[in-house]
């Protein structure tokens, strides 16, 4: 799997590792485990871990926008195979720009 992570410059390692596992996720059928068992190794609460999650951005290397370029940007783990799946690709901001012009049925 090829991603790419941003993070928030506030996000200490401890965070860092918490997000690498968080998309270490791999099992279509269980999500709500996979949260639980990380709410569990690192002591936290579901609320503590989403409020982690939402300060970093994952980026599929191998999927990109097929106008601009821009790598597709990833909401949760199952969006990996549905967004590998597809013959193309356009960016919000591009299909914006093109007043909604690009063909995003293909």
């Amino acid at each position: 799997m090829s991603l790419n992570f941003v993070f928030d410059s506030d996000l200490d390692d401890m965070a860092k590792r918490l997000c690498y596992e968080y998309w270490s996720y791999l099992s279509p059928d269980d999500y709500i485990a996979h949260i639980k068992t990380l709410c569990q190794n690192y002591n936290i609460n579901y609320y503590l871990l989403f409020k982690v999650i939402n300060k970093f951005q994952a980026y599929l290397d191998d999927v990109h926008c097929e106008y601009c370029g821009l790598p597709y940007q990833l909401d949760v783990p199952a969006d990996i195979p549905y967004a590998r799946q597809r013959n193309s690709w356009f960016c919000d901001g591009c299909i914006s720009f093109s007043g909604g012009q690009l063909n995003t049925s293909r």
